[in-house]
């Protein structure tokens, strides 16, 4: 447990600083790295305030290196490469380095202290409203992965795997994604594996009525709903057992 509650908290302080205060577009100049790189320093203090001590400044250092190197890495590669499956394929690799790394580095703080201990302060904050901080922590980090930053390795896959352009689904289509995610978490932390199920097999029957009508919109459609339920499904393994 103590491994797991480390890595949701790397992995969501990570997400919190890149995705919703940070900034990924391609194209941009080399000095906005810089004030997005304190940006996400911000951020990720921000997740960390609550339990920064002696023993964990080392590994909030470490993750503001790795994406520090990691971007300027994608900016000089790809971020300016004119070919958009190839930005979008260093972007995936990027994230999956960084989630190995965030286990890695997990798996060494489990083994050399064990579980975070936030704050007195914050303690008695959460036990005067009967909060459980590893409940908290869980919902933070589902709630973190499942919106936005899903939305975005969502639709660089999907990029990836269609040939031409496709129509885009926008913001409505971001929205519905978010949405149908928010039921998938609420299935399986009620622990009904049975409603998820029913509900993914009757998104995807009704996506079939699309594809025959207009079958690459309605197949894009059809790989996102398979994409988002993925997405999912990590996710809560991680952290639904804290419920």
């Amino acid at each position: 447990m103590d491994m797991r509650q480390a890595f949701m908290l790397f992995l969501c302080a990570h997400a919190f600083g890149f995705y919703y205060f940070s900034s990924f577009r391609e194209g941009k100049k080399f000095r906005r790295l810089i004030p997005e790189f304190l940006i996400y320093t911000i951020a990720l203090a921000l997740v960390f305030a609550p339990v920064l001590d002696g023993n964990n400044y080392l590994y909030a250092l470490s993750i503001l290196i790795l994406h520090l190197l990691l971007s300027v890495i994608y900016f000089f590669t790809a971020g300016r490469s004119g070919n958009e499956k190839v930005r979008d394929t260093v972007f995936v690799i990027f994230e999956i380095l960084k989630i190995a790394a965030f286990a890695a580095l997990a798996f060494l703080h489990s083994v050399r202290w064990g579980s975070f201990e936030p704050w007195r302060q914050v303690r008695f904050f959460l036990d005067r409203f009967a909060l459980d901080y590893n409940q908290v922590l869980s919902f933070a980090f589902t709630l973190v992965l499942i919106m936005r930053p899903a939305n975005v390795i969502i639709r660089k896959l999907l990029s990836l795997m269609e040939e031409g352009q496709n129509e885009n689904t926008g913001y409505r289509g971001s929205v519905t994604g978010i949405i149908e995610r928010l039921l998938y978490v609420y299935s399986i932390f009620c622990g009904s594996w049975l409603s998820f199920a029913i509900f993914f097999f009757a998104k995807c029957a009704l996506f079939s009525l699309v594809i025959r009508k207009k079958e690459d919109y309605g197949m894009r459609l059809y790989t996102g709903s398979v994409l988002s339920a993925l997405c999912v499904i990590p996710v809560c393994l991680v952290s639904a057992s804290f419920f």
